[in-house]
């Protein structure tokens, strides 16, 4: 009797774990419930598989620009060519992994990728939803930041630095008020159904920015960027810093905090 009530205290013990462990996956990857059919990679598994699988970086040119796993091909999930550019990749029955990333745990590019890749008959499709944060951290001589691989880890910007930069909607406003400000939108244009009364507010999309920004057009101006929801500022800082920009911010959660 004692080695049952041992044996039930130990299975409970056991579930309750491995409930717990479900519990932390999910609220370490927010997006895998709303897609349930999407199978997901984790960081190991790539390395393992990194040979043989056909990566795809889903994300922004300035994104991929900046950091990207080494082998991935890149073709943006927002762009309308992407079912055709991705058909060139390899044969919808392939037996070797297709593997779709963006930047991980709450991005949901890759997920939309692997989806719109399993509508289109590709097999063995899979989204690696860790991303690039935590593969360059785990694996940075099979990345390349900034032109560079291995991966500097020392030229990471971290996210206390980026947050540093990041500033409310009551501050940005007063700082837009001085003379030297420059408020700059980055959104594409396909994304300014809604324009914020800003001063002197130009609309300059990130590719753009980055041949002004080399030029040193701004260097005696403070600058006040903002995106759509206050991520894409995070792959511009590397390019901010790289050109010697020290007075710059950037507005918390974007236009977001606008509305």
């Amino acid at each position: 009797m004692k080695n049952f009530a041992n044996s039930l205290v130990s299975f409970v013990v056991l579930c309750l774990l491995m409930s717990a462990s479900v519990s932390l996956a999910e609220e370490a990857f927010p997006l895998r419930a709303k897609f349930p059919m999407v199978k997901h990679m984790t960081t190991a598994t790539l390395n393992k598989e990194y040979g043989k699988a056909t990566i795809v970086d889903v994300r922004s040119d300035l994104e991929f620009d900046v950091i990207h796993i080494n082998k991935a091909l890149h073709i943006p999930v927002a762009h309308a060519a992407f079912a055709k550019e991705l058909e060139k990749t390899r044969g919808k029955e392939g037996d070797k992994p297709l593997v779709f990333y963006c930047n991980g745990h709450t991005c949901a590019k890759a997920y939309e990728a692997a989806e719109q890749a399993m509508q289109l008959s590709f097999k063995n499709v899979f989204a690696y939803d860790s991303g690039i944060h935590d593969w360059v951290k785990a694996y940075p001589e099979k990345t390349t930041l900034m032109g560079v691989s291995p991966a500097p880890k020392n030229k990471l910007i971290s996210h206390e630095a980026l947050a540093k930069k990041k500033i409310g909607i009551s501050e940005f406003k007063r700082k837009a008020e001085n003379a030297k400000a420059v408020v700059i939108d980055i959104r594409e244009p396909f994304q300014r159904k809604e324009i914020p009364q800003f001063p002197k507010l130009r609309n300059i999309p990130s590719d753009r920015l980055l041949k002004l920004l080399e030029s040193g057009e701004f260097k005696n101006n403070e600058l006040l960027i903002f995106d759509a929801v206050g991520k894409q500022v995070e792959w511009l800082q590397y390019y901010l810093e790289k050109f010697g920009y020290t007075n710059y911010n950037f507005l918390k959660d974007g236009m977001l905090s606008v509305k």
